[in-house]
């Protein structure tokens, strides 16, 4: 069973970018997110979202473009997150980790970066959402995991 660790204390730099409160009027930093899209044509959403089980059996990537996320009702989700570098095949749970994103928190995966998720306890949540328009058909890569990963979220 894989258990989370924080955005804010796990490093994610391999994976994408913690989004962090800051507070307004900051310079940019290296802390930014970097967005990077291959294509023009954006989306900006707010994705609703239902429950599903606390388990992982594939995972997915992007490889033409970032991609943002962060709770747009302002509760607390946790994503499962893989190196870009990985080939699916490596795939499993001692290549994985799981995030917990607290409320007005966000992340930007780096493209390639293998994820499943959202997860959330409600029952349904909402999710602000930044990719490509066509993400879902033409840059939705995903690979089967041999062994399901269960989750604990709490």
């Amino acid at each position: 069973m894989l258990s989370a660790v924080n955005l804010s204390d796990c490093c994610f730099e391999r994976f994408g970018t913690a989004i962090l409160p800051i507070e307004d009027m900051t310079p940019h930093s290296d802390k930014d997110a970097i967005l990077k899209f291959d294509d023009e044509n954006l989306r900006y959403y707010i994705m609703r979202l239902r429950r599903r089980p606390a388990k992982v059996s594939s995972m997915t990537r992007h490889q033409k473009a970032t991609q943002c996320l962060g709770s747009a009702d302002a509760q607390p989700w946790w994503m499962v997150v893989a190196e870009p570098g990985l080939a699916g095949e490596q795939l499993s749970e001692a290549t994985t980790l799981l995030v917990r994103v607290e409320a007005g928190e966000a992340m930007k995966l780096h493209q390639g970066t293998w994820h499943a998720g959202p997860f959330f306890l409600a029952s349904s949540a909402l999710f602000f959402n930044l990719e490509l328009s066509d993400t879902n058909l033409t840059d939705h890569n995903s690979h089967p995991l041999p062994t399901p990963i269960k989750l604990r979220i709490d």
